[in-house]
Protein backbone atom coordinates (compact mmCIF):
# COMPACT_ATOMS: atom_id res chain seq x y z
CA UNK A 1 0.00 0.00 0.00
CA UNK A 2 1.90 3.04 -1.28
CA UNK A 3 1.99 5.63 1.38
CA UNK A 4 3.04 8.75 -0.82
CA UNK A 5 2.63 12.50 -0.16
CA UNK A 6 0.18 13.81 -2.76
CA UNK A 7 1.86 16.79 -3.39
CA UNK A 8 5.65 15.87 -3.99
CA UNK A 9 3.93 12.77 -5.91
CA UNK A 10 2.26 15.59 -8.35
CA UNK A 11 5.52 17.41 -8.24
CA UNK A 12 7.35 14.53 -9.39
CA UNK A 13 4.90 13.84 -12.34
CA UNK A 14 4.86 17.31 -13.13
CA UNK A 15 8.87 17.18 -13.98
CA UNK A 16 7.94 13.95 -15.60
CA UNK A 17 5.34 15.35 -18.33
CA UNK A 18 7.35 18.56 -18.32
CA UNK A 19 10.89 16.92 -19.62
CA UNK A 20 8.59 14.74 -22.17
CA UNK A 21 6.89 18.05 -23.92
CA UNK A 22 3.95 17.77 -21.85
CA UNK A 23 2.09 14.90 -24.22
CA UNK A 24 -0.73 14.56 -21.35
CA UNK A 25 -1.63 11.61 -23.30
CA UNK A 26 -4.84 10.41 -20.99
CA UNK A 27 -6.61 13.81 -22.01
CA UNK A 28 -9.50 13.82 -24.81
CA UNK A 29 -8.39 16.13 -27.84
CA UNK A 30 -11.65 17.38 -29.26
CA UNK A 31 -9.46 19.10 -31.46
CA UNK A 32 -6.05 19.79 -32.42
CA UNK A 33 -4.52 22.95 -33.02
CA UNK A 34 -2.51 23.03 -36.57
CA UNK A 35 -1.66 26.23 -38.20
CA UNK A 36 -0.62 24.50 -41.00
CA UNK A 37 -3.03 24.32 -44.31
CA UNK A 38 -5.43 21.68 -44.72
CA UNK A 39 -6.65 21.05 -48.01
CA UNK A 40 -10.27 19.57 -48.54
CA UNK A 41 -10.96 16.37 -49.91
CA UNK A 42 -13.90 17.09 -52.20
CA UNK A 43 -12.52 20.32 -54.23
CA UNK A 44 -8.54 20.85 -53.12
CA UNK A 45 -9.41 23.92 -50.95
CA UNK A 46 -7.18 24.76 -48.20
CA UNK A 47 -7.48 26.92 -45.29
CA UNK A 48 -6.02 27.59 -42.05
CA UNK A 49 -7.04 25.87 -39.38
CA UNK A 50 -5.01 27.31 -36.38
CA UNK A 51 -6.57 28.08 -33.42
CA UNK A 52 -6.94 31.16 -31.52
CA UNK A 53 -4.88 32.10 -28.28
CA UNK A 54 -6.20 33.99 -25.24
CA UNK A 55 -4.09 35.73 -22.87
CA UNK A 56 -5.05 34.35 -19.30
CA UNK A 57 -5.14 37.30 -16.35
CA UNK A 58 -2.23 37.00 -13.59
CA UNK A 59 -3.69 35.29 -10.36
CA UNK A 60 -2.88 36.31 -7.22
CA UNK A 61 -2.65 33.97 -4.23
CA UNK A 62 -3.54 36.37 -1.15
CA UNK A 63 -0.93 35.49 1.74
CA UNK A 64 -3.67 34.21 4.62
CA UNK A 65 -6.43 31.63 3.27
CA UNK A 66 -9.24 30.80 4.97
CA UNK A 67 -9.24 26.92 4.96
CA UNK A 68 -12.85 26.52 6.19
CA UNK A 69 -14.36 23.87 7.95
CA UNK A 70 -12.27 21.16 7.09
CA UNK A 71 -8.70 20.74 8.72
CA UNK A 72 -5.46 20.64 6.62
CA UNK A 73 -3.84 17.37 6.66
CA UNK A 74 -1.15 16.55 4.73
CA UNK A 75 -2.91 14.61 1.98
CA UNK A 76 -1.93 10.52 1.44
CA UNK A 77 -2.19 8.94 -2.58
CA UNK A 78 -3.79 5.92 -1.06
CA UNK A 79 -3.99 3.09 -3.79
CA UNK A 80 -4.33 -0.89 -3.81
CA UNK A 81 -3.55 -1.89 -7.41
CA UNK A 82 -0.43 1.10 -7.79
CA UNK A 83 3.05 0.09 -8.82
CA UNK A 84 2.46 -3.58 -9.50
CA UNK A 85 4.35 -5.71 -12.14
CA UNK A 86 1.51 -5.36 -14.72
CA UNK A 87 -0.40 -1.66 -14.23
CA UNK A 88 -4.27 -2.26 -14.16
CA UNK A 89 -3.76 1.55 -13.05
CA UNK A 90 -1.38 4.02 -13.96
CA UNK A 91 1.76 3.88 -12.16
CA UNK A 92 2.76 6.44 -9.34
CA UNK A 93 5.01 8.16 -11.55
CA UNK A 94 2.79 9.00 -14.22
CA UNK A 95 0.52 11.88 -13.96
CA UNK A 96 -2.38 10.41 -15.47
CA UNK A 97 -2.70 9.15 -12.11
CA UNK A 98 -3.57 11.96 -10.11
CA UNK A 99 -5.61 13.43 -13.24
CA UNK A 100 -7.81 10.57 -13.86
CA UNK A 101 -8.11 9.70 -10.01
CA UNK A 102 -9.39 13.65 -9.31
CA UNK A 103 -11.95 13.47 -11.80
CA UNK A 104 -13.43 10.26 -9.98
CA UNK A 105 -13.07 11.25 -6.50
CA UNK A 106 -14.66 14.46 -7.31
CA UNK A 107 -17.55 12.84 -9.11
CA UNK A 108 -18.11 10.77 -6.32
CA UNK A 109 -18.05 13.29 -3.88
CA UNK A 110 -20.15 15.75 -5.93
CA UNK A 111 -22.57 13.33 -6.92
CA UNK A 112 -23.32 11.89 -3.39
CA UNK A 113 -27.39 12.39 -3.45
CA UNK A 114 -27.55 10.41 -6.32
CA UNK A 115 -25.76 7.26 -5.78
CA UNK A 116 -27.04 5.76 -9.07
CA UNK A 117 -26.26 8.68 -11.27
CA UNK A 118 -22.52 7.82 -10.10
CA UNK A 119 -22.46 4.92 -10.06
CA UNK A 120 -23.15 4.77 -14.23
CA UNK A 121 -20.86 7.88 -14.68
CA UNK A 122 -17.99 5.59 -13.05
CA UNK A 123 -19.17 2.40 -14.86
CA UNK A 124 -18.76 4.23 -17.92
CA UNK A 125 -15.39 6.00 -16.82
CA UNK A 126 -13.61 5.11 -20.27
CA UNK A 127 -15.60 7.09 -22.11
CA UNK A 128 -14.54 10.48 -21.20
CA UNK A 129 -10.92 10.19 -22.16
CA UNK A 130 -8.59 9.49 -24.90
CA UNK A 131 -9.44 6.82 -26.75
CA UNK A 132 -6.82 3.82 -25.66
CA UNK A 133 -6.23 5.12 -22.10
CA UNK A 134 -8.13 1.89 -21.13
CA UNK A 135 -8.54 -1.43 -21.82
CA UNK A 136 -11.85 -3.20 -22.80
CA UNK A 137 -14.01 -3.11 -20.17
CA UNK A 138 -14.08 -6.75 -18.12
CA UNK A 139 -10.80 -7.62 -19.51
CA UNK A 140 -9.65 -10.20 -16.84
CA UNK A 141 -5.95 -8.95 -14.80
CA UNK A 142 -4.34 -12.19 -16.51
CA UNK A 143 -4.88 -10.83 -19.66
CA UNK A 144 -2.88 -7.59 -19.50
CA UNK A 145 0.40 -9.25 -19.97
CA UNK A 146 -0.82 -10.58 -23.58
CA UNK A 147 -1.27 -7.08 -24.40
CA UNK A 148 1.55 -5.63 -26.99
CA UNK A 149 3.88 -3.45 -25.37
CA UNK A 150 3.31 0.07 -25.83
CA UNK A 151 -0.19 -0.23 -25.65
CA UNK A 152 -2.29 0.81 -22.19
CA UNK A 153 -3.16 -1.87 -19.62
CA UNK A 154 -4.94 -0.03 -17.41
CA UNK A 155 -8.78 -1.43 -16.33
CA UNK A 156 -11.34 1.27 -16.05
CA UNK A 157 -12.50 -0.78 -13.43
CA UNK A 158 -9.48 -0.91 -11.00
CA UNK A 159 -8.90 2.85 -11.20
CA UNK A 160 -12.82 3.11 -9.82
CA UNK A 161 -12.30 0.90 -7.50
CA UNK A 162 -8.92 2.17 -6.38
CA UNK A 163 -10.69 5.95 -6.03
CA UNK A 164 -13.53 5.06 -4.33
CA UNK A 165 -11.44 3.12 -1.18
CA UNK A 166 -9.09 5.82 -1.06
CA UNK A 167 -12.38 7.78 0.11
CA UNK A 168 -13.20 4.73 2.02
CA UNK A 169 -9.87 4.52 3.71
CA UNK A 170 -9.65 8.47 4.05
CA UNK A 171 -8.14 9.98 7.72
CA UNK A 172 -9.62 11.72 9.98
CA UNK A 173 -12.35 11.52 7.90
CA UNK A 174 -14.34 10.67 4.49
CA UNK A 175 -15.90 13.74 2.17
CA UNK A 176 -19.32 11.76 2.58
CA UNK A 177 -21.00 9.54 5.28
CA UNK A 178 -19.36 5.81 4.76
CA UNK A 179 -22.50 4.66 3.80
CA UNK A 180 -22.76 6.07 1.05
CA UNK A 181 -19.04 4.58 -0.27
CA UNK A 182 -20.93 1.53 0.55
CA UNK A 183 -24.06 1.72 -1.26
CA UNK A 184 -22.08 3.30 -4.58
CA UNK A 185 -19.93 0.02 -4.69
CA UNK A 186 -23.16 -2.27 -4.68
CA UNK A 187 -24.79 -0.12 -7.07
CA UNK A 188 -21.64 -0.32 -9.17
CA UNK A 189 -21.65 -4.20 -9.12
CA UNK A 190 -25.56 -4.04 -9.70
CA UNK A 191 -24.53 -2.10 -12.54
CA UNK A 192 -21.70 -4.20 -13.86
CA UNK A 193 -21.39 -7.56 -12.42
CA UNK A 194 -18.88 -8.93 -15.11
CA UNK A 195 -16.56 -5.73 -14.91
CA UNK A 196 -16.46 -4.56 -10.98
CA UNK A 197 -16.81 -7.75 -9.02
CA UNK A 198 -12.93 -8.60 -9.96
CA UNK A 199 -11.71 -5.55 -9.08
CA UNK A 200 -13.40 -5.69 -6.01
CA UNK A 201 -12.38 -9.60 -5.22
CA UNK A 202 -8.87 -8.24 -5.80
CA UNK A 203 -8.88 -5.51 -3.36
CA UNK A 204 -11.16 -7.38 -0.96
CA UNK A 205 -7.78 -10.04 -1.15
CA UNK A 206 -5.07 -7.09 -0.76
CA UNK A 207 -7.11 -5.56 2.10
CA UNK A 208 -6.92 -8.77 4.26
CA UNK A 209 -3.37 -9.71 3.54
CA UNK A 210 -2.22 -6.68 4.94
CA UNK A 211 -4.65 -5.87 7.67
CA UNK A 212 -2.09 -6.48 10.20
CA UNK A 213 0.02 -3.34 9.37
CA UNK A 214 -3.50 -1.07 8.53
CA UNK A 215 -4.32 1.58 10.98
CA UNK A 216 -6.97 -0.15 13.63
CA UNK A 217 -9.57 2.55 12.29
CA UNK A 218 -9.35 1.67 8.82
CA UNK A 219 -9.31 -2.20 9.84
CA UNK A 220 -12.99 -1.30 11.67
CA UNK A 221 -14.01 0.40 8.03
CA UNK A 222 -12.85 -2.78 6.22
CA UNK A 223 -14.71 -4.76 8.15
CA UNK A 224 -18.02 -2.85 8.24
CA UNK A 225 -17.98 -2.06 4.75
CA UNK A 226 -17.30 -5.84 4.14
CA UNK A 227 -20.02 -6.85 6.11
CA UNK A 228 -22.35 -4.42 4.44
CA UNK A 229 -21.57 -5.16 1.29
CA UNK A 230 -22.03 -9.23 1.90
CA UNK A 231 -25.41 -8.39 3.16
CA UNK A 232 -26.87 -6.98 -0.36
CA UNK A 233 -25.66 -10.07 -2.32
CA UNK A 234 -26.83 -12.84 0.03
CA UNK A 235 -23.94 -13.07 1.62
CA UNK A 236 -21.90 -14.95 -1.37
CA UNK A 237 -18.22 -15.69 -1.31
CA UNK A 238 -15.88 -17.95 -1.81
CA UNK A 239 -15.22 -18.90 2.29
CA UNK A 240 -13.52 -22.28 1.48
CA UNK A 241 -11.01 -20.22 0.14
CA UNK A 242 -10.27 -18.68 3.83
Amino acid sequence: MPCLSILATLQKQLQNEATNGWPLSCIPRVFRADTTKVEDDQNGDSEPTGSQKHTFPSINVPENINPGPKTLFPGIYFSLFADQDVESVPSTSNVASTIIRDSIVDTVNLLDYNRNVAARFLIELDCYWAPGTFVKRSTAFDKLKDIPEGKSTWKPEDMVVDAVFSQIMQLPKPECKLVYYHSLITEACKLAPAAIAPSLGRAIRFLFRNIQIMDLELVYRYMDWFAHHLSNFDFRWKWTEW
